[in-house]
């Protein structure tokens, strides 16, 4: 079907509409946008310098492409690249890269809840879940099928693993190792989410690797170097574990355990 494009609906001559698209009245599209199949665009939204994947969805009074809340920062080309099948939705605000070339990404099939704000140069893995009024600053790292809980604020750098669950009204200014559950101002660790793990088809005998590991991480007395140490010879055979530890060893703002 062709697209149906409300006649208030501003579109600039190098957008680039696909097939069976709705756009809602008031909505500006902006320059190098390129709008996949099926995407359903709001009511009164902003989008540029953006590429939506097939099958989007963006709610009412959304901006998608807007410029980087930096300082003194100079224009360049730049983009956000949302993935096929996310939602975004109504009064979210999500910015482009501050560098030329550069894209924020969203992964395929994330869920954006209403007011959220994703800062330039964001990276979110796929099927990502971020709860209302949550904030992320720029150059932010999350992993596969992660949550973050409402009105939770994330520092700059952080990077939050796959399959973790932030608590609503986290302060995260270190890095969240996969499959951890933390919550609160300061964070701390409250288990593995357990729930993730089952959703998404982990082995058992892996999910009992990785309780154990929690253990050692979080619960023991060894320091982290001493903990890595033992992990690594007691479950060499975990790809799960192996994950983990890589994670570990790449933090560079610390850990939350």
């Amino acid at each position: 079907m062709p697209a149906s494009i409300h006649e208030t609906a501003i579109l600039d001559s190098s957008a680039k509409i696909g097939a069976d698209v709705n756009i809602g009245p008031f909505s500006i599209i902006g320059p190098d946008v390129h709008v996949g199949d099926g995407c359903n665009i709001g009511p009164r939204t902003s989008i540029n310098w953006t590429q939506l994947g097939a099958g989007c969805h963006v709610g009412a009074n959304t901006i998608v492409g807007g410029d980087p809340q930096i300082y003194n920062w100079e224009p360049v080309e730049s983009w956000v690249k949302v993935g096929a099948g996310s939602v975004i939705n109504e009064l979210t605000v999500i910015h482009r890269s501050m560098y030329k070339g550069g894209a924020t990404s969203i992964g395929e099939k994330c869920y954006i809840m209403a007011q959220c704000h994703v800062g330039h140069d964001c990276i979110l893995g796929k099927d990502v879940t971020v709860t209302t009024l949550a904030g992320l600053s720029g150059h932010i790292e999350i992993g596969d099928y992660a949550t973050i809980g409402g009105a939770a604020g994330i520092h700059q750098f952080v990077r939050i693993g796959a399959m973790a669950m932030i608590g609503g009204m986290s302060r995260l200014t270190q890095d969240i190792p996969p499959y951890f559950t933390v919550a609160g101002a300061p964070p701390k660790s409250y288990g593995l989410n357990t729930y993730a793990l089952k959703k998404h088809g982990v082995p058992p005998e892996e999910v009992v690797a990785l309780k154990k590991v929690y253990r050692i991480l979080a619960r023991s007395s060894l320091t982290a170097e001493d903990a890595i140490s033992r992990i690594e010879q007691e479950f060499a055979g975990s790809l799960m574990v192996k994950n983990l530890v890589e994670f570990i060893k790449n933090a560079k703002r610390g850990l939350v355990l």
